[in-house]
């Protein structure tokens, strides 16, 4: 005979004789009757012994040798061990019911403020949607100002040239004829000429602001189309955390 069924059986005759004096089966009164045996292994044969009680009841018929009072005892403890299960299958019940109604109200909490979180995330996206089309119209305004007075600053370096090409000719006929005619008129010519420099350095350093307003703006959007990316990232990622979890709960 193999040990499992050895310690199989001393259980069944352990579990008899503890009925027979009135006391329930139990891993632990058991194995100190019968000297040996795992728990595991006594645990299970009891389980076996439970199940073959109500059948042996019912054939009580079948073996009149079996003592009234250890039928009785055995029908009391059986009558005692399905109220026990019946009490446990009650408790685990509302422990389970319990517990699927705080999963549910996690699960609507959770899906509230995942609901807000998703409504603010896309509230800043279309606020920095919109503050990016803003930028680009100010740069494309910006870069065209400044392509603007780098033509005019163009021209009016090409009409210096001129005028400093008519001064030194109106010098050099000067120191020929001093007349007052020509001298006004070169006097006239040198004004000009310094009126002239000066709106080229004003137009010079207008385009330099420009350069530096167009650099910010740009630089400016740079950082908007980042944080915009940055947004549209983390709104896909709570939408694909939001479609998971409708998944796994479905």
């Amino acid at each position: 005979m193999k040990p499992g069924s050895d310690t199989r059986q001393k259980v069944f005759v352990a579990a008899d004789q503890l009925l027979e004096q009135g006391l329930r089966p139990t891993q632990q009164n058991v194995r100190e009757l019968i000297g040996s045996g795992s728990l595991t292994t006594i645990n299970k044969a009891l389980g076996d012994w439970w199940k073959s009680l109500g059948e042996r009841i019912t054939r009580r018929n079948q073996h009149p040798e079996v003592p009234e009072a250890v039928l009785l005892s055995a029908g009391k403890l059986w009558d005692q061990a399905l109220g026990y299960a019946e009490q446990r299958f009650l408790e685990q019940r509302t422990q389970l019911e319990q517990q699927h109604r705080e999963n549910l109200e996690k699960i609507r909490q959770d899906d509230l403020a995942v609901s807000s979180d998703l409504r603010q995330l896309q509230e800043q996206n279309a606020r920095l949607l919109e503050r990016n089309e803003q930028l680009s119209v100010q740069l494309e305004t910006s870069q065209a100002e400044r392509l603007r007075q780098e033509e005019r600053l163009i021209r009016l370096g090409s009409e210096n040239e001129d005028q400093a090409r008519q001064l030194k000719q109106q010098a050099l006929l000067q120191a020929r004829d001093s007349g007052s005619a020509d001298t006004e008129q070169l006097l006239d010519l040198r004004v000009r000429l310094k009126i002239q420099e000066e709106d080229g350095k004003r137009l010079q350093r207008s385009n330099d602001t420009l350069a530096q307003e167009n650099a910010r703006l740009r630089q400016q959007l740079q950082e908007q189309e980042r944080s915009l990316m940055a947004r549209v990232h983390q709104l896909e990622l709570e939408l694909a955390r939001r479609e998971s979890k409708t998944l796994s709960r479905g």
